[in-house]
């Protein structure tokens, strides 16, 4: 090896040697200066107090519990508000307290279209006339993918005007009902009866 490249060699290795020490005692004198100072037994006795515990700052003030009151209102009852005005059947209400929640617990999250009144079920049934293209009859409970030979069709201006949570879904009427669905997936989210 050239005496060029022994000194190069030499050169790095004292230099890896001095930044690693280094580092290596930097750490330990960090870790030397947040080591707890010793103490003696006295420091370490514990000292009666003579004052009261709010006042020399030993315990929280948010930690005292507050005198008990008169028993009052409860203001939640099985899950939902029951102040005045508060809405009595919403989306958080608890399954077991809800029937509507309860149903809709039990429809797989991809099936969930717009939620429809009886009202605008009934707009659309009227609106839409009854299909014969497709097949005439196959299961298609919310969550179905629908079959390649049923035609999906775009909701009228009308249906739109009235109900527009419609306008990202299309149709398939059928001589018995009409399955709402979402054209991209083919997923039926609603299914109406005639």
């Amino acid at each position: 090896m050239p005496a060029s490249m022994k000194a190069h060699v030499r050169d790095a290795l004292i230099t890896a040697a001095l930044f690693g020490s280094a580092a290596m005692f930097g750490t330990l004198g960090a870790a030397v200066g947040q080591a707890p100072a010793p103490t003696s037994d006295q420091n370490n006795a514990v000292q009666p107090s003579t004052s009261k515990p709010d006042q020399n700052a030993t315990q929280e003030p948010s930690s005292k519990t507050a005198a008990p009151s008169a028993p009052g209102p409860e203001i939640f009852a099985n899950g939902t508000l029951t102040v005045p005005g508060a809405p009595t059947d919403t989306d958080t209400t608890p399954a077991k307290f809800s029937q509507r929640n309860d149903a809709l617990d039990h429809i797989p999250t991809m099936a969930r279209g717009p939620a429809l009144s009886d009202a605008q079920r009934k707009l659309i049934v009227d609106t839409v006339k009854a299909g014969t293209a497709g097949p005439p009859r196959f299961a298609s409970p919310p969550a179905t993918i629908l079959p390649l030979g049923a035609e999906m069709q775009a909701w009228p201006q009308d249906v739109l005007g009235q109900i527009p949570d419609l306008r990202d879904t299309k149709y398939v009427s059928l001589a018995d009902k009409v399955l709402v669905v979402i054209p991209n997936s083919r997923i039926v989210v609603e299914e109406i009866a005639r």
